[in-house]
C-alpha cells in the first residue's frame, strides 16, 4: 500500500512515527496481532488515532487507568477483548533516605537511562511530590532497573512495585493567563510568557531548548496556532487556549495555561 500522500499532511519531522505506526497498524491488520506501544508523547498519540481513523482494529489507552502525560497504547484486532496485563506497564516507587538527600527528575532519568541502556521510550513519566518519587516504566523490563540501579544521584536507592491506585498526587502549579504579544511569532510569545528579552528567546530556540508539540524547533518566526504546546527548558511550559483576536492597538491577546519551573530561593 503506498502511504506517500500521508505524509503531507503532517510535519516533515514525524515521518520516523508514522511510518512506525503504519506498520504496526499493517501488523495488526494483516496477522491478527496485538501490538503494544513504547509510551508515546500526546502529538504521538494524536498522529496515531487520527492514522487509525477508519481502519478496522481498536485502540486502547493507559489514559483509561491512569492520567499521565507519556501514554502506552495497544492496537488490537476488532474480536480482541481487553486484558489490562497486556499495556505492559508497571508503577515503580523510588526508596530513598529522604531526610538526606532530594532526588530531581534530571537525576532520575539519568540514571535509569545511564546505568541500563534502556531507550527513553520504555520510560513513562516520573511523577515527585513531598520527597517521594515514582516512575512508570514497561513492565516486562522491571528487573533490569531493579537489578542494575543501586544509586541515584549520591542517594542510595530501591525499588518498590505499586499499583496504579497508588500513584502519589501532584499539584497543579499551572496558571491560566492571557498575554499580548505584537504577532503569533514564537519567540514573542515565549519572551512575553516567562517575562524575558526576546534575545534570550531566539538565543533559547537556536540553542535548542524549545519544543513545540514535542518537536525541537529552531525558527524565532515559526508560527503558533491554537492548541499548540510550547516547551522550553529550564523555563516551563506554554499551552496555547485560546487566540482571541487583535485589541485596538494591533496586538494579538492569547490566553494560555503556563506551566513555570519551580526556582530554587
Amino acid at each position: 500500500m503506498s502511504y506517500e500522500n500521508i505524509y503531507q499532511h503532517f510535519h516533515p519531522d514525524e515521518k520516523q512515527i508514522i511510518d512506525r505506526v503504519l506498520d504496526w497498524m499493517d501488523r495488526v491488520e494483516n496477522n491478527y496481532s496485538v501490538v503494544t506501544t513504547y509510551f508515546l508523547n500526546p502529538r504521538e498519540v494524536e498522529i496515531l488515532e487520527s492514522l487509525a481513523n477508519k481502519r478496522e482494529l481498536q485502540i486502547f489507552s493507559t489514559q483509561d487507568i491512569s492520567q499521565t502525560e507519556l501514554t502506552k497504547i495497544i492496537i488490537a484486532p476488532e474480536f480482541y477483548q481487553l486484558d489490562e496485563s497486556d499495556f505492559d506497564l508497571a508503577l515503580l516507587e523510588i526508596s530513598y533516605a529522604k531526610k538526606f538527600y532530594q532526588l530531581k527528575h534530571s537525576q532520575i532519568l539519568g540514571s535509569f537511562l545511564g546505568q541500563t541502556g534502556i531507550r527513553r521510550s520504555e520510560i513513562g513519566d516520573i511523577v515527585l511530590n513531598e520527597g517521594r518519587a515514582q516512575v512508570f516504566v514497561s513492565k516486562h523490563l522491571l528487573e533490569i532497573f531493579q537489578n542494575n540501579i543501586e544509586k541515584i544521584g549520591p542517594a542510595p536507592v530501591k525499588f518498590v512495585e505499586k499499583t496504579l491506585e497508588e500513584l502519589i498526587k501532584t499539584e497543579d502549579n499551572s496558571v491560566i493567563k492571557v498575554i499580548l504579544v505584537s504577532s503569533l511569532r514564537i519567540d514573542k510569545i515565549i519572551a512575553s510568557t516567562f517575562e524575558i528579552s526576546r534575545n534570550l528567546a531566539v538565543n533559547m530556540l537556536q540553542l535548542r531548548k524549545v519544543k513545540l508539540n514535542y518537536l525541537e524547533i529552531e525558527k524565532k518566526d515559526f508560527p503558533v496556532e491554537q492548541g499548540d504546546l510550547i516547551s522550553v527548558r529550564g523555563l516551563g511550559r506554554i499551552k496555547v487556549l485560546k487566540i482571541l483576536g487583535e485589541t485596538k492597538k494591533g496586538k494579538q491577546k492569547i490566553e494560555c495555561e503556563i506551566t513555570k519551573n519551580h526556582k530554587k530561593k
